[in-house]
């Protein structure tokens, strides 16, 4: 994927590996890539509405095929339904056309016409009852006809609007999904301009010592004071995994550019999950939820507090399943990641905190399981 190097080096590498935005697709072709990021006022914000933009994007795609394909099952419902209706119809005006005749033949022919005939005067009122008779029987054909017919017209009318149900979901799939592709283009040059471009590539590093501060102060004013129950020194080696199955893409630590060779940090692991469209992220020890939402430079994030000082940053997150407040248990699912458009794995952002001490969290880490 391009632009790995330069964003597998920073806190939100994850973040922003994963988005890119309809907003400046058509600002960001070509040579205006560099002078559209030298506009930005913050190079975070602008990723950050990125994500938010490439997910919306992927939503609408998802929801335009669900749609498509509710609309061609209710098509062929309408369809059956109709087929059903006009053969109720064929057969009430095959019976009404079986009563016209009858009526015809039925029909009194008058005195001459019956003395011609022979016919006496109970034959004559015999056709005469039997012609009553026919003629309810023709109103009730009618009726079955007319009724049937209104049917066949509505189910006739429901195919129609479900056939173009189904065009609008399929056309507005396909623009999704055009857009979707030219965000991707999009992002890739962005990246690729952060990484290539000094000035930028610094002054991108500045707004991100600047959100990780942010995030140690916010952080730091919520945590418990008492000792916790949790005590992690001795949890060396056996604390679980939070994306269950995964591996150190990025390593703690600071990362040195290759070609401007400036240092940056990385005070946590970048894990990745191979498989899947989805994955459960894990809470790795008891804790209680401190800050559930999005955070500037790190995305959709849950931090725990252990108490004692000791807090986790889960980063990069795709949908929450807790509310700040809320205590959770080793192993209570915090949220899922999912693998972005294009890309070919998932990833999170994980760090391990006592206070505004980054620790490496690689070694407090046990074997790694499969478990979702």
């Amino acid at each position: 994927m391009t632009g790995k190097p330069v964003f597998s080096r920073t806190v939100v590498w994850v973040l922003l590996a994963l988005a890119a935005s309809p907003s400046v697709v058509a600002e960001v072709k070509g040579s205006d890539v560099l002078q559209t990021l030298k506009q930005e006022k913050s190079i975070l914000d602008a990723l950050d509405h990125m994500v938010f933009e490439e997910r919306q994007a992927q939503r609408e795609i998802e929801a335009a095929e669900a749609a498509r394909k509710q609309a061609e099952t209710r098509l062929a419902l309408a369809e059956k339904s109709l087929a059903e209706l006009l053969s109720a119809e064929r057969t009430a005006r095959d019976r009404l056309r079986v009563t016209l005749r009858l009526i015809a033949a039925t029909r009194p022919m008058g005195g001459v016409m019956s003395i011609f005939l022979g016919l006496g005067d109970d034959d004559e009122s015999r056709r005469r009852v039997m012609l009553v008779k026919l003629t309810t029987r023709q109103a009730g054909e009618l009726a079955r006809l007319d009724k049937a017919a209104r049917k066949a017209n509505t189910a006739r009318f429901i195919a129609s609007m479900e056939r173009a149900n189904g065009y609008a979901a399929a056309a507005a799939g396909r623009q999704a999904k055009a857009r979707l592709q030219a965000d991707t283009i999009a992002r890739r040059k962005m990246l690729a301009a952060l990484e290539s471009d000094r000035s930028l590539h610094m002054r991108h590093e500045h707004e991100l010592d600047a959100a990780r501060k942010a995030m140690v102060r916010l952080v730091e004013a919520r945590l418990s004071k008492a000792p916790g129950a949790v005590h992690f020194e001795r949890l060396k080696a056996r604390l679980r995994w939070p994306l269950a199955g995964s591996r150190v893409l990025v390593p703690f630590g600071n990362r040195v550019h290759p070609e401007f060779k400036t240092v940056t940090p990385h005070p946590g692991l970048t894990l990745v999950y191979d498989r899947g469209n989805d994955r459960n992220v894990r809470a790795v020890a008891f804790g209680k939820v401190v800050y559930s939402g999005s955070m500037r430079g790190y995305g959709t994030t849950v931090i725990l507090d252990h108490a004692s000082g000791y807090y986790t940053v889960y980063a990069g997150l795709s949908t929450l399943r807790v509310k700040e407040g809320q205590i959770v248990r080793e192993g209570d699912i915090l949220g899922l990641v999912e693998r972005g458009p294009g890309d070919t794995d998932l990833r999170l952002y994980f760090e391990l905190r006592k206070g505004h001490k980054a620790l490496d969290p690689l070694p407090y880490l046990q074997t790694r399981t499969l478990e979702r």
